[in-house]
């Protein structure tokens, strides 16, 4: 008989079954994945390194002979290693894929040999790198999707009158120079090729060395590599690590957005269990008038839900593993990501899928006990109502009698919509939160936090000086003046301890024009401007002073002011304009900022860039908004990931929306019986229930919308200060995304879900409102 009653029941209401089962497979591809990617993200850095060999502080040293430094600082009794790993600087015009398509490569790639390499560097299969064959190539960072670079596609990297043809063979994993954030990208090549490039002349300028350095003191390191004039990087793994951060936010947003789908579906979940249930009140009522006890009901209904909830698991698991790589796809390009007993993990979170909805099931069947026979023929209603069930009344309302009756059934049960409109806002919610981010990360706002004062272009190649650049300008009619922002490094004395520090510097430039978080901008050329994060490092603030090795000798300089930056970590300083820098070589540059003489509009300002790209390459010229994106390199990632979770998302709302609607066709059935029998034709009910939806998804954009920039506050704001900003940022909102486009992209897909599924209440007659089979 059980079996029977079963088999019934799942015929007769497939489309309920259909979608609960959808709903717990999601549940359970959302939980394995996810806690297989929280895994994977939060261990993904310390696996990446281990499995790297990373050492405990780095140095980059430019110097066309042997200074003597590794020697130096193996003498340390701190030191157990330093492992050395010669390179060659380049710049984006050494690099073109044919004589009229020049390559984006960052403002210092580096071409290193594999037979000299010092780390374990990955392919995209997670496989080491031994061997690289000669005519090939393998190059980090993001150098494959600026490019557009496909594995096969030939380039030609140039060094004085040498020159290589080179095979692209894929993007390396380079756990020391491989983030996005660096973007310096490391070309890994056959040794021939490195040595064919590095016998120019001109390479003996470009020459260095990359220390890997084992220490178990850093500040002892600090201090003897700041005698040295050639050092252009020096940092801990530590920081290295930091500057995954921007990976990092793609994958931790990933991480929000599946919980937050977990969250949705197991409410969801919860309430259809629950709806359903209720709805069944003639079933119920039939089985206990026959003599069935309230434990074999439930037992009966939890037999179902079990059967339900297997499938539906199983399935999820399964497509787990697919949904898991997709939304990590992104972050793993650049790092060794990998779950150890990932299928067992997955497992263990489908398994507590499985026990949250027997859970549910069993608590939303002690509603069984309450109902009686009694029920089964008074429809499931006693008839008794002790308060108003509306605050709106037809008699006094100016509404159409359609739209009237959506308004009234919102406002008549709160609890059941509210539940719907929560769901919506949440899920539109995360994706104008990943919107903010994106547009924040390309915006032109964000150039002051590298220490940049926004310009009307930039250029990133090297042409012989700023001069030769102003007097292109002028010889095609389009007058402007050039500077450049350099770093540079100096040994320091702060207190006690001798370390080195990074300084951003431009002649060109007024102190005064810089953007500062605390005190005045410095004045004189022996006044400085120190990070919050040097700040705090060194346990110093404003009026402190700061001893800088220039020259062999020493020279006090007064903190005048604090700014916030993202520039190497949150970790340059910045000098005032009048600084003689002429005898230290940079470390590196944010290219030469144009602002032309006149005022501009838009389209006159595009001419221009353009006319710039035809005569230092199109790859090279960028106007301030793609200067913001390139430089912090992690935009078109969000981009990719807030388009993936828009299709996750509306995903779930057409589900939500059909299942609700056609829960509330099932518990309304006597009520549309009604209106038809009193006149109300088929087009009136459907848009009647279509009009509920549109009205909850209207007022969940309103609430998304309004709680988005908290929301991105809370959500973005730690990561962003871990990279340096640490007095916050300023978010770039589009209005038009946030209060039209995505509103409106959650309204219209709610519209058409209810539409088309209340088009079932066609086969509901006037004659069913006193029908009980």
């Amino acid at each position: 008989m059980y079996l029977n009653i079963l088999k019934r029941d799942l015929k007769r209401k497939k489309t309920m079954n259909v979608i609960l089962l959808i709903f717990v497979m999601l549940s359970a591809m959302f939980m394995a994945s996810s806690v297989n990617n929280i895994i994977a993200v939060t261990s993904g850095l310390d696996f990446f390194f281990e499995k790297a060999g990373m050492s405990d502080f780095f140095v980059i040293e430019m110097s066309t002979e042997d200074t003597g430094l590794q020697k130096a600082v193996k003498e340390l009794d701190s030191v157990s290693d330093c492992r050395k790993e010669p390179l060659l600087l380049g710049n984006s015009s050494d690099i073109a894929f044919d004589e009229e398509k020049k390559a984006t490569a960052g403002n210092s790639p580096l071409y290193c040999s594999v037979d000299d390499a010092q780390l374990n560097i990955f392919n995209q299969k997670n496989e080491v790198i031994k061997e690289v064959e000669k005519g090939t190539v393998y190059v980090t960072s993001s150098f494959a999707s600026s490019n557009n670079v496909e594995i096969g596609d030939k380039l030609t990297v140039t060094v004085g009158e040498s020159k290589v043809e080179l095979k692209y063979m894929g993007k390396a994993k380079d756990a020391f120079l491989g983030s996005n954030f660096l973007g310096n990208c490391r070309f890994i090549m056959n040794d021939e090729d490195f040595q064919h490039l590095n016998k120019d002349e001109s390479a003996k300028e470009r020459s260095g060395n990359i220390y890997y350095i084992d220490t178990t003191d850093v500040s002892a390191v600090k201090a003897t590599i700041g005698e040295f004039k050639g050092v252009t990087l020096n940092e801990t793994a530590a920081t290295m690590k930091n500057t995954y951060l921007l990976d990092m936010i793609v994958a931790a947003l990933l991480l929000v957005v599946g919980v937050f789908l977990i969250i949705v579906s197991f409410v969801v979940l919860k309430h259809t269990i629950g709806f359903t249930i209720a709805e069944e009140f003639r079933e119920i009522g039939v089985m206990k008038a026959i003599g069935m006890k309230n434990s074999s009901i439930r037992i009966l209904y939890l037999i179902k839900y079990f059967a339900i909830t297997v499938i539906g698991s199983a399935l999820g698991f399964v497509l787990s593993v697919p949904f898991s790589y997709m939304m990590l796809k992104s972050v793993s390009e650049s790092m060794y990501l990998e779950s150890e007993n990932s299928i067992i993990v997955g497992l263990l979170g489908t398994l507590l899928v499985v026990g949250l909805t027997m859970f549910f099931c069993w608590n939303s069947t002690s509603k069984i006990k309450k109902l009686t026979p009694i029920d089964a023929v008074r429809n499931g209603q006693t008839g008794e109502r002790f308060r108003k069930k509306s605050l709106m009344h037809l008699s006094k309302s100016k509404l159409s009698s359609t739209t009237f009756l959506a308004a009234n059934d919102i406002v008549s049960a709160p609890k059941k919509y509210s539940v719907i409109t929560a769901v919506f806002a949440i899920l539109i919610m995360l994706v104008m939160v990943l919107a903010n981010t994106a547009n924040t990360l390309k915006s032109e706002n964000t150039l002051t936090l590298i220490g940049c004062i926004a310009s009307d272009a930039y250029i990133l190649s090297e042409p012989k000086s700023m001069e030769e650049i102003e007097e292109i300008l002028a010889e095609n009619d389009m007058p402007g003046t050039v500077r450049e922002e350099k770093v540079y490094s100096f040994g320091a004395i702060i207190g006690d301890e001798k370390t080195t520090l990074s300084f951003q510097h431009s002649a060109d430039t007024n102190a005064a024009d810089y953007v500062y978080g605390e005190g005045v901008a410095p004045e004189n050329e022996n006044e400085i401007s120190i990070s919050y994060v040097t700040a705090e490092e060194f346990s110093i603030g404003i009026g402190d002073e700061i001893t800088l090795v220039v020259n062999g000798e020493e020279m006090i300089c007064m903190v005048t002011a604090l700014h916030q930056t993202m520039n190497m970590m949150g970790k340059v300083n910045r000098l005032h304009q009048d600084f003689d820098v002429s005898s230290f070589e940079s470390t590196s540059s944010l290219g030469y900022q144009i602002d032309f003489d006149e005022e501009l509009t838009n389209d006159e300002l595009n001419e221009r860039i353009e006319i710039l790209r035809g005569i230092f390459g199109e790859e090279d010229v960028k106007n301030s908004v793609e200067m913001a994106r390139d430089t912090l390199g992690a935009a078109e990632t969000m981009e990719a990931v807030k388009n993936l979770t828009l299709v996750i998302v509306l995903f779930i709302v057409v589900l939500v929306a059909v299942l609700m609607e056609r829960s509330f066709i099932s518990s309304e059935k006597a009520e549309i019986a009604i209106l038809k029998a009193i006149g109300f034709s088929n087009k009136s009910i459907i848009w009647h229930h279509t009009l509920r939806f549109a009205m909850v998804a209207l007022i969940a954009s309103l609430v998304a919308a309004a709680l988005c920039l908290p929301a991105t506050h809370l959500a973005i704001d730690p990561i962003f200060e871990m990279m340096g900003a640490v007095s916050g940022v300023g978010y770039e909102i589009v209005p038009l995304e946030i209060f039209l486009i995505y509103p409106a992209i959650l309204v219209a897909v709610t519209i058409i879900s209810a539409f088309f599924t209340s088009i079932y209440t066609n086969t509901i007659k006037s004659s069913d409102a006193s029908n009980i089979e």
